[in-house]
This record gives C-alpha cells, structure tokens and sequence, in this order.
C-alpha cells in the first residue's frame, strides 16, 4: 500500500510538472510601453508653467492560482506604470503583460472617484501622427475623448513617451516637453 501511494505520488507530480508552460519575458516591446528609463516626465502646463510629473514603474510576475490543488495561471513576466498629473487629480495606470497583445489602461479622476478602464491592442496605433511642442509622435493613440464623468477632453498616449497630451474639462492643456526624449 505504502508502495503504491509513492508510486501514485511521484506519477502525480510528473505528471503535473510536466502539464506547467514556458514563462513568457517582456520584449523590449513590452519595455517601450512602461517608461523604465523615466522617473519624471516634463510638461508645458497652459503653454506658460514647467510641471514636472513623476513615473512609478513596477516590474515582476504574475503569479499562478491554485485551484483544488492544482497550479494554474501563466506565471508571465508583468509591468505597469503609473503616471500622476495636475497634483495627482488624474492617476493613468498602464500595465503590460508578455505575451499578450493587450495593454490596459485605467485612468481614475482621483477628486471624483471615477474610473475608466480601457484595454488597447499593441499595434493599434492611429494612421496620422500628433506633433507636441514640435516633436512628432506617430506610434501614438487616443485614450479617451470627450468624457465628463472623468473631467478630460482629450488625452493622448505615445509608446515611448507616456501621456503627450491632456486636456481637461476646465481648460488645463498640458503638452510633454522634449527636455528627455531620446
């Protein structure tokens, strides 16, 4: 009996073992959504005001979940950032995950305590290109447009370069400076 519940045992593990996929690495893709090499972004505030805007970055894995004893879940390499702006009324979060070709995105009116949630495909870029300040962005998108529960006209969003753009209900334009793109 003693012999047959090892047997069972280590037939069980095998088994289990064998049944875990390869992790999946951030690409440098991956990377280019998150702003690792950022701690702070500069913005033009209504074309007169420096702001300066600070990044958080987070890197890791996600973890597996145990359902009756069994692992499941991808346990896939995962990044997120998070980017405050107009003293933190507006906190826009961007999480990446490998091998998926999702990004989301949460943005929260912190003064109204409403959430907006949106996930974007990798590639889906808009055709045309923005410029800001002078630069040129062309991997770009449009978060949001014209929402009033969150108080935001506008806000664009470039791989690489974070929020480029932001116009809020009550007028407030910030546009990113080119003081640190590469």
């Amino acid at each position: 009996m003693k012999r047959y519940i090892l047997i069972v045992s280590v037939l069980s593990v095998l088994f289990f073992g064998s049944c875990t996929k390869d992790v999946c690495e951030l690409t440098s893709d991956d990377m280019d959504w998150l702003l690792e090499e950022y701690d702070s972004l500069y913005y033009l505030k209504n074309g007169t005001d420096t702001v300066v805007v600070k990044v958080e970055t987070f890197l890791g894995q996600s973890e597996y979940v145990w359902q009756w004893g069994i692992r499941t879940g991808d346990n896939n390499y995962v990044g997120s950032n998070d980017i405050y702006l107009l003293d933190s009324t507006y906190n826009i979060h961007i999480g990446v995950e490998a091998c998926n070709d999702n990004i989301r995105i949460y943005l929260k009116n912190t003064k109204r305590n409403e959430l907006f949630r949106r996930q974007v495909l990798k590639n889906s870029f808009l055709d045309s290109s923005i410029i800001v300040n002078g630069i040129v962005y062309s991997e770009y998108f449009s978060i949001i447009e014209e929402n009033d529960t969150l108080e935001i006209k506008k806000l664009y969003f470039a791989k690489k370069y974070g929020v480029v753009k932001l116009l809020t209900s009550d007028s407030i334009l910030l546009e990113r400076i080119p003081l640190n793109i590469d």
